[in-house]
């Protein structure tokens, strides 16, 4: 190892006791922020290896075993807590998300007019601060499933972007793998099922100050972004808004939009596909067979939606080409969900059917 990296070194020394009872290690490399021991197994690897990874995920230390000939290779990788740094990249993606989504709705309702008159900025400031808060208990709803998991995790990135809503939404990194397949639910299902809870919240309060406004009032050749309905969205509405009378329509408030995309992005991340929330809960519950053979089921309906709404075609590119559709292992699969897991693990399948929208978006024009 090199001299002037004193923390792997200090890493090294504090793993060598561990291993030195089952192997003789004969050389001591770096990778990155990972170590890589080259030993030669003293017995079995059958006979220590669960015994051995144990202690040193107590140290701090996620290990990971590949055979090299003669050879075994154990990477470690480091998951002790750092030093708290202010996380300024963190902060600064997140202030430029909530003005891309400022902008973006802004832009959506007034177009260039938004950059003249800085006051037509207000409704892109309800809608940011509807929304912002459905992503953050998303986000942060794995953060502390996977901190609560001793997960090695990054805060969320949130990502602005020119898109309808001003964001890509947001990441986070994952600096070890996932041990169990109940470590893995813990994580992929608490996303949305924290991000829904404040989105029919949002939703509903939209509803309570709903407007309709007359179909013919509007002049001739005006458009309209038409917003498909989910059962959910559906059932808001009957049960918070009062029948809207014949020729007239919703007004799609900041506050309303934010719920919808709140739904959707739930909808979305519920997908059972590669590293989706949605994926790691049915491989947790299922295994990877199923997992793999519903992924291609839904790329398949997604191709087949794209005729009704080409927005699909692009999530039918993305799960294939970006997200991928097969879930890696973790790293004891055999560890079954208890009852209460397989509990909420039907209730998110739930959820997925109830923000299903078909067609999410429509425009149309007053003829």
């Amino acid at each position: 190892m090199p001299d002037n990296n004193e923390e792997l070194r200090q890493a090294g020394k504090l793993l060598y006791p561990y291993f030195r009872e089952y192997v003789s290690v004969e050389a001591i490399y770096h990778r990155g922020e990972d170590l890589i021991f080259k030993a030669t197994p003293r017995m079995p690897l059958e006979d220590f290896k669960d015994k051995l990874a144990k202690q040193a995920y107590e140290a701090g230390f996620y290990l990971a075993f590949f055979q090299d000939g003669d050879s075994l290779l154990i990477v470690a990788k480091d998951i002790r807590p750092k030093t708290k740094k202010i996380p300024w990249l963190n902060i600064l993606l997140f202030v430029l998300t909530l003005a891309s989504m400022i902008i973006a709705y802004g832009y959506i309702k007034y177009d260039s007019e938004i950059f003249r008159d800085f006051s037509l900025m207000s409704e892109g400031i309800k809608f940011a601060l509807a929304l912002m808060p459905i992503l953050l208990f998303h986000e942060f709803g794995h953060y502390l499933a996977a901190r609560r998991n001793k997960a090695n995790v990054s805060l969320p990135y949130f990502i602005p972007a020119p898109t309808l809503i001003g964001t890509l939404g947001a990441v986070i990194k994952s600096r070890s793998p996932f041990k169990t397949r109940r470590e893995l639910f813990d994580v992929g299902a608490a996303g949305p099922l924290a991000g829904f809870v404040p989105a029919v919240i949002i939703l509903a309060v939209g509803f309570t100050n709903a407007e309709a406004i007359a179909i013919g009032d509007q002049p001739l050749g005006t458009g309209h972004l038409l917003m498909g309905q989910s059962l959910i969205y559906y059932l808001l509405k009957m049960l918070f808004v009062s029948p809207v009378p014949e020729g007239y329509t919703l007004i799609m408030s900041p506050t309303i939009f934010a719920g919808w995309v709140g739904l959707f992005v739930t909808m979305i991340n519920l997908m059972p596909v590669g590293q989706l929330d949605g994926g790691h809960i049915i491989y947790a519950m299922f295994g990877k067979k199923l997992q793999l053979y519903l992924a291609w089921v839904v790329v398949a309906g997604l191709v087949a939606m794209g005729f009704l709404w080409p927005g699909w075609f692009i999530w039918a590119f993305l799960a294939v080409v970006i997200i991928k559709l097969k879930h890696p292992p973790t790293l004891n699969d055999a560890i079954k969900l208890d009852r209460s897991r397989v509990i909420l693990g039907w209730i998110s399948i739930a959820l997925f059917i109830l923000t299903f929208i078909p067609i999410p978006l429509k425009f149309v024009i007053v003829q």
